[in-house]
């Protein structure tokens, strides 16, 4: 949104997916097995009816519109933002490096992880989430879903794939705190789920 190219035209807020996206998705490893491409367009589906909270307290729908239907291949298809939505997304973008959303090979648990700490990790203070709020804010965290240590291991790839954050597992939680920062408690923020 933040970038002008071939695929996002700025003035029409419309991103058409071309026929590069299978390439890109199987290098991130979301076309295995086949169900990668289905969950995509199901989520991408499953946007046009969720909502944020503007800084303002307004509820903003993020697509206007879409034409990719579940089932259908997904070349020339598009989606238009919302206008409120883009404003939203442009006021403070927030860069993921792409080496690191390529390193975590389709690990989605990874991928959610990387994706939160971009968006809620505050500058040189840490971001703590107890286990209970973790697991209504990431599902796929339960432990019903993964075990303690698979989320570990999860967490230790993150760290060997990028140098903006350290993930680290407690018993009573997730800390994520700056690459390079001492851990603290004074600077540390807690994120609850409501």
């Amino acid at each position: 949104m933040n970038t002008q190219n071939a695929d996002y035209n700025g003035k029409t807020r419309t991103l058409t997916i071309g026929k590069d996206v299978r390439q890109v998705a199987r290098r991130m490893g979301m076309l295995t097995g086949g169900c990668g491409r289905q969950n995509t367009v199901t989520s991408i589906i499953g946007y046009q009816d969720i909502t944020f909270t503007s800084r303002d307290g307004k509820e903003i729908k993020p697509i206007e519109e879409t034409n990719i239907v579940q089932g259908e291949s997904w070349n020339e298809k598009t989606i238009t933002f919302t206008w409120e939505y883009v404003r939203l997304m442009s006021r403070e973008p927030k860069e993921i490096p792409l080496s690191a959303v390529v390193g975590t090979s389709g690990g989605s648990l990874s991928l959610d992880l990387l994706v939160f700490a971009t968006l809620y990790c505050p500058e040189q203070k840490e971001l703590y989430i107890s286990r209970n709020n973790l697991y209504k804010i990431v599902p796929g965290t339960s432990t019903e879903t993964v075990s303690t240590k698979h989320l570990t291991v999860s967490l230790t790839k993150l760290n060997q794939i990028q140098k903006i954050w350290v993930f680290s597992l407690t018993r009573a939680g997730l800390v994520i705190r700056p690459y390079g920062m001492p851990p603290k408690a004074e600077n540390r923020v807690q994120l609850i789920a409501e």
